[in-house]
Order: C-alpha cells, then sequence, then structure tokens
C-alpha cells in the first residue's frame, strides 16, 4: 500500500504549498476558487501542464520597466536615508559613547528616585545631584571639528596666531556643518521623501496589481482545464466559469498595465535626482566660499606663527 509522496517528491509538494500559501494570502476569502488555484500552481510547477496563459507582450514589458525602476529607488534610497540620520558622518569617540550611556543611566536612575521619594511625601535634592547636562553628540562632523577648535581656544587664548586661527577654524566649521544640515534636510525633502512615496505607493500599487493579475490568471486557466475536462451535462456551466474568469482576467491586466504605465511615465524620479543634485550643489557652493574666505586668513596665520617662532620677541 502507498503511503503517499516521500523524499524529494514530497519535499517539492511541501515547498509548493508553502509557497502558494504566501502568494495567495489576500485571497483567503473564497476556499474553492483557492482550491482550484493551487492545483493549477501546482501543475505548473511540477511541469505537469504547459497550457498557460500568455501575458501581452506589452504587459511583459511593462513588468520589467517597473522592476528597474523599482530597485532604482530601493538603491538610492539605502543611500539617501542617511541624510534623515544624526551625525551620520561622525562617529563619536567610544569614550563619548560610553559615557553618553553612562549618564543616561545615572540620568534614568536619579529620576526614578526623585519620582519615588516625591510620592512617598519625602523632600529630596536628588535632581540638583545630577550636576551639568552631559553634551550631546555633535550632528556633523564639521561641529565636531568646531567644538574641539574651540575647546582649545579657550585654553589657549587668541594671544598667539594658532589661537586665533584655531577660533577662525572653529567659526568656519560651524557655518559649513550648518550648511550641511540645512542640505539634509532640504534632501529630505526633495529626494528622500518623494522616492519613499513613490516606491510605497505608485510602485506598490502596481505590484499589488501584477500580484492580482498572477491568481486571477491561475483561476482562469483552471477554468479552461476545467472546460476542456468536462462532462457534456457539465459543459455549459464550465463554460460560464471559464468565460467569466476570462473577463476577470482580461480586466486585471488592463487595471495592471494602467498602474504599471503610471510608473514608467512618472516624471518624479528624475525630478526629484535633479532637486537632489541642487541641494548638494547648494551645500558645496556655501562650504567652498565659506572655506574660501578663512583660508588665505589662516594661511597668514601660518607664517607670522613660523616667523614669530624664528624670531621670538624677548
Amino acid at each position: 500500500m502507498s503511503s503517499g509522496p516521500t523524499g524529494a517528491a514530497g519535499a517539492q509538494i511541501a515547498g509548493l504549498v508553502a509557497t502558494f500559501a504566501e502568494k495567495l494570502k489576500p485571497l483567503a476569502g473564497n476556499a474553492g476558487k483557492n482550491f482550484s488555484q493551487f492545483q493549477q500552481y501546482a501543475k505548473e510547477r511540477m511541469g505537469n501542464t504547459s497550457d498557460i496563459t500568455e501575458l501581452p507582450a506589452e504587459y511583459r514589458e511593462l513588468e520589467e520597466k517597473v522592476d528597474k525602476i523599482k530597485a532604482l529607488h530601493e538603491n538610492l534610497l539605502k543611500v539617501g536615508r542617511n541624510y534623515t540620520l544624526p551625525h551620520y558622518d561622525y562617529q563619536a569617540p567610544v569614550k563619548d559613547t560610553v559615557y553618553d550611556f553612562a549618564s543616561t543611566v545615572q540620568d534614568r536612575t536619579l529620576s526614578l528616585a526623585a519620582t519615588g521619594a516625591k510620592a512617598a511625601g519625602v523632600q529630596t535634592n536628588i535632581g540638583s545631584a545630577q550636576g551639568a547636562k552631559k553634551e550631546e553628540v555633535p550632528p556633523s562632523l564639521s561641529h565636531a571639528f568646531s567644538r574641539a577648535a574651540y575647546a582649545s581656544v579657550e585654553a589657549l587664548g587668541t594671544q598667539e596666531p594658532l589661537g586665533v586661527a584655531l577660533k577662525k577654524f572653529s567659526e568656519v566649521e560651524q557655518k559649513v556643518g550648518n550648511a550641511r544640515l540645512k542640505q539634509d534636510a532640504e534632501a529630505t525633502k526633495k529626494f528622500v521623501t518623494p522616492y519613499s512615496n513613490s516606491l510605497n505607493q505608485t510602485i506598490g500599487q502596481a505590484m499589488k496589481a501584477r500580484k492580482n493579475v498572477q491568481s486571477i490568471r491561475l483561476t482562469y486557466d483552471a477554468c479552461r482545464t476545467k472546460l476542456k475536462s468536462a462532462k457534456p451535462e457539465h459543459v455549459e456551466q464550465a463554460r460560464v466559469e471559464m468565460e467569466a474568469a476570462e473577463d476577470e482576467f482580461v480586466a486585471a491586466v488592463d487595471d495592471a498595465m494602467g498602474k504599471m504605465k503610471l510608473v514608467v511615465e512618472s516624471p518624479e524620479p528624475l525630478k526629484a535626482l535633479a532637486d537632489l543634485v541642487n541641494v548638494q550643489l547648494q551645500y558645496y557652493k556655501e562650504a567652498y566660499e565659506a572655506l574660501a574666505e578663512v583660508s588665505p586668513e589662516i594661511d597668514e596665520l601660518q607664517v607670522t606663527n613660523e616667523a614669530l617662532l624664528r624670531h621670538p620677541t624677548s
């Protein structure tokens, strides 16, 4: 007596069931329809049928174009999302990171202790023991340079060329850092957000419509197969079901093609890319102008400093 499929065949069938179930989750409302779809899907995957309705050439061309546009959005967003992250070009030193973590834990512990004491009606000065707040991580590499240079200015003073140069460097790095933050905000608004919206909405709707076409195509082909093998007394009913499935399939194909054309014909990807280039250009222009203004001054201070070192005043 046979005990059912075993070994590789059993594993293949199990895989088909799992894959098909995942593909047809949205269609769980109609068990009979889903079963016929499953049968058709299994036959196709097992190579037991070659009578598969072919989608129009234009449809397949649109699918290929949409896939490429979808990949474009995903690839650029993987990089562009950095504009939405804090201090993405500056990694805080490990010491600072550990201090930040320890300070956060201490702040929370003291806060909880103060809350508990207050609830118990006990006066406490725990809050005042926290001391000065920890410094935040600089939002950019330029801001980090500005902060580090300014700390040295306070220590060295501005009586010597080095102190003066550090002060100028701190100020210009602050300007460059602020320009970078403005770039990030503009890039997020004009590039990251439009690309995210396109991926989640226009492209997402096209992909959903394509999945719907595949599901309905399975039903249509299952109905065609049923009609071919129907007994004479069941032919008319099978024909009615097949024609209804055909109408549904044609409508689904038209709907998906319309949604895919919206993706392919959209001017948004290039517009957002052009906006990103302009945003970057503005940032680099502001950074260049700020640095170009201070660079000769720091060069002059460097020359003065070397002269003083060669001929120190008594």
